[in-house]
């Protein structure tokens, strides 16, 4: 596959974190990779992979982590995908030059110099070329989805015959966040594999590795607001000064009237060249809500940081869980004006 021009957005790049092609490590998923290995070491590998579970669980490491065994990396452990970054094969595949691997995504639009805001058909019919010609270098083609989610019904459709009829020696890796939306016919040609959240403190200690410039508090808000995803737990901290220091303020502003630090954190999150921040930020507040929800109701805190400065009765901070997430549902689905949103559900948790 050809390199990207290095100023092209990806679509498979999170904000705020390395390319899961760069990554060369992946915690909380043992399980998952022994049942890929189990196959891959009998020779018995199934032709299709379904990765499923939540965003930033690792979903697109793991099927990274995949085809560099598939395409000939050596290593590190017997019974372990860990490849070290120095491999040959593995180097190749970081910098998009693996002739054997293709990757499937939502492309970069030159005229209107965005993403595609999906996976359009004719990107989905390069891959029965690349699966027509054998494999390069004698072994496996790899393609990898990223995601599912992105593909169009034609898209789907079009992949079908690829899940059907797969050419000898091909792997394909899809990646979706919700497989019940895929077709019925895609999900059953696939074995699935599905990862779930990863524990606080195994994720805590990954993290601390992985950024040992960060401070304890900075890792461990990250880690209680990740929703168990390694990735989003590294998109919190590299973006701590735009997402978690805006929330600590406001959080612990509540209790007192302080409309100029909602205008304030309101107008921050408004531009569109802010949109991930801006959703990190939302999905944290939730999930502040909701643990201070269950906390009103139980005495046991569960979430970051610590319980809100404000009383309100468990009923009271439920609807305010519920009303972030519909506004936030509402104000995608109609392109509403996000500094309004944004300054309407601030107001309503600080009671003004």
């Amino acid at each position: 596959m050809t390199a990207d021009a290095p100023d092209i957005p990806e679509a498979d790049r999170a904000a705020g974190c390395p390319h899961p092609r760069e990554t060369y490590d992946l915690i909380g998923h043992a399980e998952a990779e022994a049942k890929f290995l189990n196959g891959f070491n009998r020779g018995r590998l199934h032709h299709a992979w379904l990765i499923t579970g939540a965003k930033g669980t690792g979903k697109a490491t793991l099927a990274y982590r995949m085809a560099r065994r598939l395409l000939g990396a050596q290593t590190l452990l017997d019974g372990s995908l860990d490849v070290p970054k120095s491999d040959p094969v593995a180097q190749r595949i970081e910098s998009q030059g693996h002739g054997d691997l293709f990757v499937l995504r939502r492309p970069y639009d030159f005229k209107s110099k965005k993403l595609k805001s999906d996976i359009p058909v004719s990107e989905t019919r390069k891959l029965g070329d690349f699966f027509a010609h054998k494999p390069a270098e004698g072994g496996w083609r790899v393609c990898i989805v990223d995601s599912m989610d992105e593909m169009n019904r034609s898209s789907e459709n079009a992949i079908l015959k690829s899940l059907e009829e797969p050419p000898a020696q091909t792997i394909l890796i899809l990646i979706s966040h919700n497989p019940g939306r895929l077709l019925p016919t895609i999900r059953s040609r696939c074995l699935q594999i599905q990862l779930r959240p990863v524990a606080v403190e195994p994720l805590t200690n990954w993290l601390k590795r992985m950024r040992p410039e960060d401070s304890d508090g900075i890792v461990d808000a990250a880690a209680h607001l990740s929703r168990g995803g390694p990735g989003r737990a590294f998109a919190l901290a590299s973006n701590s000064d735009k997402v978690l220091k805006p929330l600590t303020q406001f959080l612990a502003s509540l209790g007192k009237s302080d409309a100029r630090m909602d205008q304030i954190i309101a107008n921050q999150f408004a531009p569109i060249s802010v949109r991930t921040e801006r959703q990190l930020f939302w999905e944290s507040l939730q999930d502040m809500l909701q643990a201070q929800a269950r906390f009103s109701m139980t005495g046991d805190w569960q979430g970051a940081f610590k319980p809100l400065p404000v009383k309100k009765t468990p009923a009271n901070w439920t609807a305010l869980w519920e009303k972030t997430i519909h506004l936030q549902n509402r104000e995608q689905a109609l392109n509403m004006d996000k500094k309004a949103v944004m300054y309407d559900v601030l107001s309503s948790i600080r009671g003004t």
